[in-house]
Protein backbone atom coordinates (compact mmCIF):
# COMPACT_ATOMS: atom_id res chain seq x y z
CA UNK A 1 0.00 0.00 0.00
CA UNK A 2 1.21 3.28 -1.13
CA UNK A 3 0.26 6.88 -1.01
CA UNK A 4 0.93 10.31 0.12
CA UNK A 5 -1.43 13.36 0.91
CA UNK A 6 0.10 16.19 0.04
CA UNK A 7 -1.10 20.48 0.02
CA UNK A 8 0.48 20.56 -3.90
CA UNK A 9 -2.98 18.93 -5.46
CA UNK A 10 -6.45 18.23 -3.97
CA UNK A 11 -6.81 15.02 -5.80
CA UNK A 12 -5.23 12.41 -3.64
CA UNK A 13 -4.17 8.77 -4.82
CA UNK A 14 -3.41 5.26 -2.46
CA UNK A 15 -1.96 2.77 -4.53
CA UNK A 16 -2.68 -0.80 -3.40
CA UNK A 17 -1.25 -3.88 -5.03
CA UNK A 18 0.47 -7.66 -4.29
CA UNK A 19 3.83 -8.88 -3.54
CA UNK A 20 5.15 -11.07 -6.60
CA UNK A 21 7.84 -13.55 -6.83
CA UNK A 22 11.24 -12.53 -6.98
CA UNK A 23 12.35 -14.56 -9.79
CA UNK A 24 8.97 -13.57 -11.38
CA UNK A 25 8.36 -10.02 -11.21
CA UNK A 26 5.20 -7.98 -11.63
CA UNK A 27 2.65 -5.68 -11.16
CA UNK A 28 -0.53 -7.46 -9.43
CA UNK A 29 -3.13 -4.84 -8.51
CA UNK A 30 -5.95 -5.36 -5.95
CA UNK A 31 -9.12 -4.12 -7.40
CA UNK A 32 -12.43 -3.50 -5.33
CA UNK A 33 -10.80 -2.16 -1.98
CA UNK A 34 -12.81 -0.13 0.20
CA UNK A 35 -10.26 2.68 0.92
CA UNK A 36 -10.56 5.71 3.09
CA UNK A 37 -8.54 8.99 4.36
CA UNK A 38 -9.28 9.82 7.71
CA UNK A 39 -7.75 13.40 9.43
CA UNK A 40 -7.41 13.87 13.10
CA UNK A 41 -10.09 15.86 13.45
CA UNK A 42 -12.68 13.07 12.47
CA UNK A 43 -13.17 13.86 8.53
CA UNK A 44 -13.16 11.20 6.32
CA UNK A 45 -12.59 10.92 2.69
CA UNK A 46 -13.97 8.04 1.04
CA UNK A 47 -11.80 7.09 -2.08
CA UNK A 48 -13.26 5.92 -5.49
CA UNK A 49 -11.37 2.65 -7.43
CA UNK A 50 -9.96 4.23 -10.88
CA UNK A 51 -8.76 1.24 -11.84
CA UNK A 52 -5.53 -0.80 -12.05
CA UNK A 53 -5.05 -0.79 -8.12
CA UNK A 54 -5.30 3.06 -8.30
CA UNK A 55 -7.76 4.82 -5.80
CA UNK A 56 -8.59 8.54 -5.75
CA UNK A 57 -10.67 11.31 -3.61
CA UNK A 58 -10.23 14.91 -3.14
CA UNK A 59 -9.65 16.76 -0.37
CA UNK A 60 -9.99 20.78 0.00
CA UNK A 61 -6.95 22.40 0.92
CA UNK A 62 -8.87 24.05 4.17
CA UNK A 63 -7.84 20.71 5.77
CA UNK A 64 -4.21 20.54 4.29
CA UNK A 65 -2.57 22.75 6.56
CA UNK A 66 0.49 22.45 9.09
CA UNK A 67 -0.16 20.56 12.03
CA UNK A 68 -2.73 18.45 10.54
CA UNK A 69 -2.46 14.61 10.44
CA UNK A 70 -3.98 11.98 8.33
CA UNK A 71 -3.90 8.19 7.76
CA UNK A 72 -5.39 5.57 5.28
CA UNK A 73 -7.80 2.51 5.78
CA UNK A 74 -8.03 -0.42 3.20
CA UNK A 75 -10.46 -2.97 3.66
CA UNK A 76 -9.68 -5.42 1.11
CA UNK A 77 -12.25 -8.02 -1.14
CA UNK A 78 -10.59 -10.70 1.01
CA UNK A 79 -11.90 -9.40 3.76
CA UNK A 80 -8.34 -8.15 5.36
CA UNK A 81 -8.60 -4.56 7.05
CA UNK A 82 -5.35 -2.77 6.81
CA UNK A 83 -4.44 0.62 8.52
CA UNK A 84 -1.78 2.87 8.54
CA UNK A 85 -0.69 4.96 11.36
CA UNK A 86 -1.16 8.75 11.30
CA UNK A 87 1.24 11.05 9.66
CA UNK A 88 2.00 14.64 10.31
CA UNK A 89 1.32 17.42 7.63
CA UNK A 90 4.42 19.90 8.45
CA UNK A 91 6.07 23.21 6.63
CA UNK A 92 7.58 23.45 3.78
CA UNK A 93 10.08 25.99 2.96
CA UNK A 94 10.64 27.45 -0.68
CA UNK A 95 12.79 25.94 -2.81
CA UNK A 96 16.00 27.83 -2.24
CA UNK A 97 18.34 27.35 -5.47
CA UNK A 98 18.69 24.71 -8.19
CA UNK A 99 21.77 25.13 -10.41
CA UNK A 100 24.37 22.80 -11.81
CA UNK A 101 28.44 22.63 -12.11
CA UNK A 102 30.23 21.48 -14.76
CA UNK A 103 32.04 18.62 -13.12
CA UNK A 104 33.81 15.42 -15.25
CA UNK A 105 33.59 12.02 -13.11
CA UNK A 106 36.89 9.55 -13.33
CA UNK A 107 35.59 6.56 -14.10
CA UNK A 108 36.88 2.66 -13.05
CA UNK A 109 40.06 3.16 -15.37
CA UNK A 110 42.36 5.99 -14.13
CA UNK A 111 42.69 8.87 -16.50
CA UNK A 112 39.61 8.37 -17.85
CA UNK A 113 36.49 10.72 -17.13
CA UNK A 114 32.89 10.83 -17.91
CA UNK A 115 31.99 14.48 -19.14
CA UNK A 116 29.34 16.14 -17.50
CA UNK A 117 26.65 18.65 -15.24
CA UNK A 118 26.31 18.21 -11.79
CA UNK A 119 22.82 19.63 -10.04
CA UNK A 120 22.88 21.21 -6.76
CA UNK A 121 20.00 22.15 -4.48
CA UNK A 122 19.95 24.35 -1.37
CA UNK A 123 18.22 24.42 1.25
CA UNK A 124 17.36 27.37 3.32
CA UNK A 125 14.32 26.60 6.10
CA UNK A 126 13.41 28.55 9.10
CA UNK A 127 13.47 27.58 12.65
CA UNK A 128 8.94 26.80 12.07
CA UNK A 129 9.65 24.42 9.23
CA UNK A 130 10.60 20.83 8.94
CA UNK A 131 14.05 19.19 9.70
CA UNK A 132 13.45 16.23 7.26
CA UNK A 133 13.41 16.47 3.08
CA UNK A 134 12.74 14.29 -0.12
CA UNK A 135 13.38 15.73 -3.17
CA UNK A 136 11.93 14.62 -6.49
CA UNK A 137 13.63 15.74 -9.96
CA UNK A 138 11.84 15.51 -13.09
CA UNK A 139 13.68 16.35 -16.51
CA UNK A 140 12.48 17.29 -19.60
CA UNK A 141 14.34 17.77 -22.74
CA UNK A 142 14.18 18.86 -26.13
CA UNK A 143 15.38 16.69 -28.94
CA UNK A 144 15.59 16.40 -32.89
CA UNK A 145 15.93 14.38 -35.91
CA UNK A 146 17.72 15.02 -38.72
CA UNK A 147 15.17 15.34 -42.01
CA UNK A 148 11.57 16.14 -42.07
CA UNK A 149 9.12 13.53 -44.24
CA UNK A 150 9.46 14.87 -47.96
CA UNK A 151 10.02 11.76 -49.85
CA UNK A 152 8.73 7.88 -49.53
CA UNK A 153 8.39 4.63 -51.72
CA UNK A 154 5.32 2.63 -50.94
CA UNK A 155 5.22 1.18 -54.06
CA UNK A 156 5.15 4.46 -55.86
CA UNK A 157 7.56 7.04 -54.86
CA UNK A 158 5.58 9.63 -53.27
CA UNK A 159 6.41 13.41 -52.77
CA UNK A 160 5.12 15.50 -49.93
CA UNK A 161 5.22 18.96 -50.46
CA UNK A 162 5.57 21.19 -48.52
CA UNK A 163 7.56 18.68 -46.40
CA UNK A 164 6.61 17.44 -43.06
CA UNK A 165 8.53 18.99 -40.31
CA UNK A 166 5.78 17.52 -37.70
CA UNK A 167 8.06 14.60 -36.04
CA UNK A 168 11.14 16.59 -36.39
CA UNK A 169 11.57 17.98 -32.80
CA UNK A 170 10.03 16.41 -29.51
CA UNK A 171 10.15 16.57 -25.75
CA UNK A 172 10.75 13.98 -23.62
CA UNK A 173 10.17 13.54 -19.56
CA UNK A 174 11.27 11.54 -16.93
CA UNK A 175 11.39 10.96 -13.66
CA UNK A 176 14.55 10.53 -12.41
CA UNK A 177 14.78 7.52 -10.18
CA UNK A 178 16.91 8.35 -7.78
CA UNK A 179 15.96 9.34 -3.87
CA UNK A 180 17.06 12.45 -2.64
CA UNK A 181 16.44 13.10 1.40
CA UNK A 182 18.27 15.20 3.66
CA UNK A 183 17.50 16.02 7.24
CA UNK A 184 19.26 19.21 9.44
CA UNK A 185 18.23 17.96 12.62
CA UNK A 186 21.75 17.65 13.50
CA UNK A 187 22.72 21.16 12.24
CA UNK A 188 22.56 24.30 14.04
CA UNK A 189 20.14 25.49 11.31
CA UNK A 190 17.93 24.57 9.28
CA UNK A 191 19.91 25.07 6.26
CA UNK A 192 22.06 23.34 3.62
CA UNK A 193 24.47 23.61 0.96
CA UNK A 194 25.20 22.27 -2.60
CA UNK A 195 23.07 19.27 -1.81
CA UNK A 196 24.12 16.54 -4.94
CA UNK A 197 21.28 15.77 -7.15
CA UNK A 198 21.48 13.76 -10.43
CA UNK A 199 24.52 14.08 -12.67
CA UNK A 200 23.71 14.33 -16.77
CA UNK A 201 26.65 13.11 -19.14
CA UNK A 202 27.57 14.23 -22.30
CA UNK A 203 26.67 10.92 -23.77
CA UNK A 204 23.25 11.62 -25.48
CA UNK A 205 21.06 14.86 -26.88
CA UNK A 206 19.86 15.80 -23.66
CA UNK A 207 21.93 18.82 -23.63
CA UNK A 208 21.64 19.85 -27.13
CA UNK A 209 18.92 21.49 -27.44
CA UNK A 210 17.69 22.64 -24.01
CA UNK A 211 17.27 21.03 -20.76
CA UNK A 212 14.53 21.66 -17.92
CA UNK A 213 14.39 20.47 -14.72
CA UNK A 214 12.02 20.53 -12.37
CA UNK A 215 12.30 19.75 -8.57
CA UNK A 216 9.77 18.75 -6.33
CA UNK A 217 10.68 19.60 -2.51
CA UNK A 218 9.26 17.50 -0.06
CA UNK A 219 8.83 18.67 3.86
CA UNK A 220 8.30 15.34 5.76
CA UNK A 221 7.49 14.02 9.13
CA UNK A 222 10.75 12.13 11.12
CA UNK A 223 9.13 8.57 10.27
CA UNK A 224 8.44 9.45 6.79
CA UNK A 225 11.68 10.48 6.44
CA UNK A 226 13.08 7.26 7.71
CA UNK A 227 11.20 4.98 5.64
CA UNK A 228 12.65 7.27 2.50
CA UNK A 229 16.11 7.29 3.88
CA UNK A 230 16.54 3.60 4.48
CA UNK A 231 14.98 3.20 0.81
CA UNK A 232 17.68 5.63 -0.23
CA UNK A 233 20.30 3.63 1.39
CA UNK A 234 19.37 0.20 -0.09
CA UNK A 235 18.93 1.20 -3.58
CA UNK A 236 22.34 2.92 -3.16
CA UNK A 237 24.33 0.19 -2.31
CA UNK A 238 26.99 -0.90 -4.87
CA UNK A 239 26.95 -4.92 -3.99
CA UNK A 240 30.48 -4.91 -3.25
CA UNK A 241 32.62 -7.77 -1.52
CA UNK A 242 32.73 -5.04 2.08
CA UNK A 243 28.84 -3.35 1.69
CA UNK A 244 26.47 -3.57 4.45
CA UNK A 245 23.17 -5.98 3.63
CA UNK A 246 20.39 -4.43 2.47
CA UNK A 247 18.26 -2.91 5.76
CA UNK A 248 14.48 -5.03 6.51
CA UNK A 249 12.29 -1.87 5.72
CA UNK A 250 9.38 -1.14 7.85
CA UNK A 251 6.28 1.06 7.03
CA UNK A 252 3.77 2.31 9.10
CA UNK A 253 0.86 0.06 7.78
CA UNK A 254 -0.64 -3.08 9.28
CA UNK A 255 -2.71 -5.85 8.46
CA UNK A 256 -5.25 -5.92 11.38
CA UNK A 257 -7.32 -8.92 10.09
CA UNK A 258 -4.25 -10.78 9.95
CA UNK A 259 -1.55 -9.00 12.22
CA UNK A 260 0.86 -12.26 11.00
CA UNK A 261 1.11 -10.58 7.33
CA UNK A 262 3.38 -7.98 6.53
CA UNK A 263 2.17 -4.81 5.02
CA UNK A 264 4.74 -2.97 2.36
CA UNK A 265 4.70 0.31 1.77
CA UNK A 266 4.20 3.56 3.97
CA UNK A 267 1.25 6.19 3.68
CA UNK A 268 2.94 9.56 4.14
CA UNK A 269 1.32 12.90 4.26
CA UNK A 270 3.88 16.16 3.01
CA UNK A 271 3.82 19.33 2.19
CA UNK A 272 5.51 20.45 -1.03
CA UNK A 273 7.14 23.31 -2.80
CA UNK A 274 8.78 23.14 -6.39
CA UNK A 275 10.84 24.76 -9.24
CA UNK A 276 12.20 24.43 -12.04
CA UNK A 277 15.39 26.11 -14.21
CA UNK A 278 16.44 25.66 -17.91
CA UNK A 279 19.90 24.76 -19.33
CA UNK A 280 20.14 25.96 -23.23
CA UNK A 281 24.13 26.02 -23.10
CA UNK A 282 26.91 24.56 -20.95
CA UNK A 283 30.42 26.41 -21.79
CA UNK A 284 32.89 23.63 -22.35
CA UNK A 285 30.91 20.67 -22.62
CA UNK A 286 31.59 19.21 -25.81
CA UNK A 287 28.86 16.60 -26.99
CA UNK A 288 29.08 13.29 -28.21
CA UNK A 289 26.36 11.25 -28.76
CA UNK A 290 24.59 8.47 -31.34
CA UNK A 291 21.54 9.92 -33.46
CA UNK A 292 20.61 6.59 -34.33
CA UNK A 293 19.87 8.17 -37.90
CA UNK A 294 21.75 5.69 -40.42
CA UNK A 295 21.25 6.75 -44.02
CA UNK A 296 22.44 3.96 -46.75
CA UNK A 297 22.43 4.21 -50.06
CA UNK A 298 20.42 1.64 -52.44
CA UNK A 299 23.31 0.51 -54.47
CA UNK A 300 20.82 -1.61 -56.91
CA UNK A 301 17.59 1.17 -56.83
CA UNK A 302 14.09 1.26 -55.26
CA UNK A 303 14.12 -3.09 -55.71
CA UNK A 304 16.04 -3.55 -52.46
CA UNK A 305 13.00 -2.24 -50.92
CA UNK A 306 10.22 -4.61 -49.95
CA UNK A 307 6.82 -4.35 -48.97
CA UNK A 308 7.09 -4.85 -45.03
CA UNK A 309 9.41 -1.88 -44.90
CA UNK A 310 6.67 0.69 -46.75
CA UNK A 311 6.41 3.00 -45.89
CA UNK A 312 10.45 4.02 -46.98
CA UNK A 313 11.59 7.55 -46.45
CA UNK A 314 14.09 8.85 -49.04
CA UNK A 315 16.41 11.63 -48.82
CA UNK A 316 15.37 14.28 -51.30
CA UNK A 317 14.76 18.11 -51.71
CA UNK A 318 12.20 19.91 -53.77
CA UNK A 319 14.51 19.32 -56.64
CA UNK A 320 13.68 15.42 -56.72
CA UNK A 321 14.63 12.22 -54.40
CA UNK A 322 18.14 10.41 -54.45
CA UNK A 323 18.38 6.50 -53.80
CA UNK A 324 19.56 6.55 -50.27
CA UNK A 325 16.60 5.15 -47.74
CA UNK A 326 16.01 6.87 -44.67
CA UNK A 327 15.26 4.79 -41.62
CA UNK A 328 12.46 5.84 -39.39
CA UNK A 329 14.55 7.04 -36.52
CA UNK A 330 15.76 9.76 -39.38
CA UNK A 331 12.15 11.35 -39.75
CA UNK A 332 10.41 10.84 -36.54
CA UNK A 333 11.67 11.75 -33.26
CA UNK A 334 9.16 10.22 -31.49
CA UNK A 335 10.55 6.93 -31.58
CA UNK A 336 13.04 8.32 -29.69
CA UNK A 337 10.90 8.93 -26.75
CA UNK A 338 8.60 11.53 -25.95
CA UNK A 339 5.88 13.84 -27.56
CA UNK A 340 5.98 16.10 -30.42
CA UNK A 341 3.73 18.92 -28.70
CA UNK A 342 5.71 21.57 -27.02
CA UNK A 343 5.22 21.63 -23.19
CA UNK A 344 3.26 24.49 -22.01
CA UNK A 345 6.15 25.29 -19.63
CA UNK A 346 8.78 25.21 -22.27
CA UNK A 347 10.28 28.39 -23.44
CA UNK A 348 10.46 29.57 -27.35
Amino acid sequence: VSGQVTDSDSTQTVNVSMTSPIDDPKYLPVKGCTVRILDNKGNEFPMSDMGDGDYTTRIDPDFLIPGASFMVEVLCPSGDRIISDFDYLMKCPDVDSVYFIREDIEGNIPGEFTLGIQFYIDLNGTASDSRYYRWEAFETFEHHVEYPIEWYYDGSIRHVAPPDFSKMVCWTTNKIPDIFTLSTTNLTENKFKKLPLHYVNNRSSRLMYGYSLLIKQYALSEAAYNYWDELRMNISQQGGLYETQPLAIKGNLQNLTHPDNEVLGFFSVASMKEKRIFVSEVPDLPLDFYTYCSPSVLRFGLKEITPDEYPAYLLGDEGGWRPVLLNEECVNCMLLGGTNVKPDFWPH
